[in-house]
């Protein structure tokens, strides 16, 4: 029996739209990044002591263009945000989806604070928590827009997962937030440790999610929901590869020589980045839907009470020594 009494499209318009908004944030946060402007505005949360949405910054440096547009973006993904939690308290009946829309707000507030503490503190280590928290409250964005969706609303029976698809599909999370975190350390600090860890689990994530996609297409018949987002995560970790491998040519060799960034530069070494939340993304509708459409370990045939016969006793042990 199938039913979407609960869904409300509405809701699920607003996630998505709040979710696609603060995708190019990460692209203009990793801009910051990539050019190294971090602390081209020196004060926070005003601009050279001025007000910060009444600065002018059309005629600033450019380093201060981007520093600053980023920090525009941010509060207009604030206030998107706002919207989306106030929708989800007032309409949503599910307690817990009240929950997930107030952890919501209350991560991008803190993303703001931890940008402006970046600044104030003129510190590379929360540059860098700054960035993969980033990925993270993109990623529960992701998550509602999921837990708000039609599919999720339709009441179907769960089947077996024989192909250990969940597990797979969890681990995929993983490896990509993981990678996420190594990837942050790498843009930030450039040690050779971190651009050997990060090329290394480059590797394991593509051999995961190659994997996966093969299970998936082999029991495409009883994780159809699972093979859409199945394609895009192997999709988008080949194109992750790639946009890596291209940004490490740039970049060679790695002496730590600062050096001028052309805009193509910036487009693959900022790609990069974004491309990873596209890849992170993928790995979250792919978990959650393979939670929520498959169930655990395969049982045995037969030894449900539900595949008995109905009216047949259960046979009884047989007594061997009456039979001798």
């Amino acid at each position: 029996m199938n039913s979407t009494a609960g869904y409300r499209p509405g809701i699920h318009a607003v996630a998505v739209f709040a979710a696609a908004f603060t995708l190019p944030l990460l692209y203009v946060g990793g801009s910051v990044t990539t050019y190294r402007v971090g602390m081209a505005v020196p004060d926070w949360p005003t601009t050279f002591q001025e007000n910060m949405f009444l600065y002018d910054f059309w005629n600033a440096p450019f380093g201060v263009r981007v520093e600053h547009i980023h920090r525009l973006y941010g509060a207009a993904v604030g206030l998107a945000t706002i919207l989306l939690a106030g929708c989800l308290l007032a309409f949503e009946p599910r307690r817990w989806m009240k929950g997930l829309g107030v952890l919501a707000l209350a991560m991008v507030i803190a993303q703001g604070v931890l940008g402006g503490l970046r600044v104030t503190r003129v510190s590379t280590l929360l540059a860098a928590v700054h960035g993969c928290t980033g990925q993270a409250f993109f990623g529960l964005l992701v998550a509602l827009c999921v837990f708000t969706g039609r599919d999720w609303s339709t009441q179907a029976a769960r089947r077996e997962d024989p192909g250990h698809l969940r597990g797979l599909s969890a681990l995929a999370l993983g490896l990509v937030y993981a990678q996420i975190l190594v990837g942050g350390w790498l843009r930030h600090f450039a040690t050779p440790w971190s651009l050997w860890l990060h090329s290394a689990l480059a590797a394991v994530v593509w051999i995961n999610s190659a994997w996966l996609g093969l299970r998936v297409h082999l029991r495409r018949g009883a994780a159809a929901r699972l093979v859409g987002s199945s394609r895009l995560l192997l999709a988008a970790v080949t194109v992750q590869i790639l946009l890596g491998i291209s940004a490490l040519v740039l970049l060679w060799p790695l002496d730590g020589t600062a050096r001028p960034v052309p805009l193509v530069q910036s487009v693959i070494r900022t790609g990069h980045q974004t491309n990873a939340a596209i890849l992170f993304a993928a790995s979250i509708v792919l978990t959650l839907r393979s939670f929520r459409h498959l169930a655990g370990a395969v049982t045995p045939a037969g030894s449900r009470p539900e595949d008995r016969p109905v009216g047949r006793p259960e046979p009884a042990a047989l007594d061997w020594e009456a039979v001798a």
